[in-house]
């Protein structure tokens, strides 16, 4: 209950960050009611696992071509419009699907969520390098931990709608109900009273050195290396598996639109639980938080051995989210580490090469177990996946166990250079 109220309290009593939640809360769900049916309408329009997974790939992908430009945007301009803007124009795109039977086929649909994931690529480091002048230092790993699992929350709810709404009423309704989202999340974001930044960004940094400079930074300062690590790490092989959940209800359940529904929804509950259950354990003790992450990559391994086994679709939610406990708990410390040690002044383009990673790993991941599935068995790539998210957790553990270990036990965040 303790660390309940923690969570409550950081809501009651903080008016801008909570209006930063909500809206995150609203976009998040939105979002998920739009991939579910979008997957469903590719693989039904295509009939191929590769034109399936590759929805997830032309979504990510833009965030790695762009990052040379939205980490520099995010530390020399305005952060709240970079935000407003992004929403506003991600909605019109959205709502363009509603044209989608005109032009038949699979290209407009992939064209659409490629711009969208454009749209994405200016939203998440200019929404992570805010977060630290949002929330007091003291709050701001348990401020991490909601922003984590309102994306859960919202995979859970938007995915089992979306699955829902598109199966009972219709896909356009699904397209509709994401559009409305991202403009109320806008309203929301636009309204937030603190600058997102500490003070007007002047400095003459090229645009195009973006990549360069985290970089050079991340070389110097070994943790934050080992941070940006952790998400391209983990999506090697999560982002393929996300990639089958289609196929995996369409072929081997037979539950069309309501059963990838219901994994997305399942992975969403891991992201939700799983980052609150890891930070109570923890205990705010740094060594601990940022050890663990590897642990919760193997996690997320050990759950998909067992999906690629199990015999009913129920069984085969329950280790999906099992999963996803692991997945979602790596990704929120990660972030929170992020923003522990790297400055104001340059988080922006952190934050950039993170989510470029990130997505690159994604979009790897989800065309390589696409074109894979056209040839192996959906559950022989689900064991190879599960044991790989096993190889490679341990592995980082191993290898970045030496770099928490002068931790304090709690730390607060600051801008000096570490």
């Amino acid at each position: 209950m303790r660390t309940l109220s923690v969570y409550w309290n950081l809501l009651r009593h903080n008016a801008d960050f909570r209006k930063l939640y909500v809206a995150r809360l609203i976009s998040f769900g939105g979002d998920w009611f739009l991939v579910v049916p979008l997957v469903g309408l590719v693989y039904e329009a295509s009939n191929s696992a590769f034109a399936a997974a590759s929805v997830i790939a032309v979504q990510a992908l833009p965030a790695l071509l762009l990052a040379p430009v939205t980490g520099t945007m995010a530390d020399r301009f305005d952060r709240k419009k970079i935000l407003v803007a992004a929403d506003i124009i991600r909605a019109c795109l959205v709502l363009s699907l509603l044209a989608a039977d005109s032009f038949g086929g699979i290209w407009f649909p992939l064209t659409i969520m490629a711009l969208d994931g454009a749209g994405a690529a200016f939203f998440y480091p200019a929404s992570g390098a805010a977060l630290p002048n949002v929330v007091p230092a003291e709050d701001l790993a348990p401020a991490n931990v909601l922003m984590s699992s309102a994306w859960g929350a919202m995979a859970a709810i938007g995915a089992g709608l979306g699955g829902v709404v598109a199966a009972v009423v219709s896909r356009d309704a699904a397209f509709v109900v994401n559009g409305i989202s991202f403009i109320v999340s806008a309203i929301l974001i636009a309204r937030i009273s603190v600058s997102l930044q500490e003070k007007a960004r002047t400095a003459t940094t090229r645009m195009f050195d973006s990549v360069r400079d985290a970089l050079a930074y991340a070389r110097d300062h070994k943790r934050v290396a080992a941070l940006l690590t952790a998400k391209s790490v983990h999506a090697l092989t999560s982002g393929g598996a996300v990639g089958l959940f289609a196929v995996v209800s369409f072929v081997l359940f037979d539950t069309g639109d309501g059963g990838t529904g219901l994994l997305f929804g399942a992975r969403g509950v891991g992201n939700l639980v799983g980052p609150i259950i890891a930070f109570k354990l923890v205990g705010g003790n740094q060594r601990r938080t940022f050890g663990s992450i590897g642990y919760a990559m193997a996690l997320w391994g050990a759950a998909y051995l067992f999906v690629g086994v199990a015999p009913t679709l129920a069984l085969a939610g329950l280790g999906v989210c099992i999963g996803h406990m692991g997945g979602g708990t790596q990704f929120a410390f990660s972030t929170y580490g992020l923003q522990e040690f790297s400055p104001d002044q340059i988080r922006g383009r952190i934050f950039a090469l993170d989510f470029g990673l990130a997505t690159l790993a994604i979009a790897v991941s989800s065309l390589a177990v696409g074109a894979l599935a056209e040839v192996f068995t959906v559950r022989s790539l689900l064991l190879g996946l599960g044991a790989s998210g096993v190889v490679f957790g341990l592995a980082w553990t191993f290898l970045t166990a030496s770099m928490w270990a002068d931790l304090p036990s709690v730390a607060p965040h600051t801008d000096e250079v570490r």
